[in-house]
């Protein structure tokens, strides 16, 4: 595969590392905010902490998987 090729597939896996990174960060941060409700309890803002939590840890494990698969392609096209 010439040069080009691999720039261009590192420069993807860059970008779903970056996605990946955001979806973590959105995990904790969603952690961080249910942590404190338990000192200021509000059943309605935990119900929707709950779902968005479930809904980025979900992406996360996704982007995780794609990004797994992308990352061994690269490692084995510089082979």
């Amino acid at each position: 595969m010439e040069k080009g090729n691999i720039e261009i597939k590192e420069e993807i896996l860059r970008k779903l590392e970056d996605i990946k990174n955001t979806t973590e960060s959105l995990v904790v941060k969603v952690g961080h905010l249910q942590v404190d409700l338990f000192n200021y309890p509000d059943k309605e803002l935990e119900k929707f902490l709950d779902t968005l939590n479930k809904a980025f840890s979900d992406k996360h494990v996704l982007i995780t998987e794609i990004f797994n698969k992308h990352e061994e392609e690269v490692n084995h096209l510089k082979l």
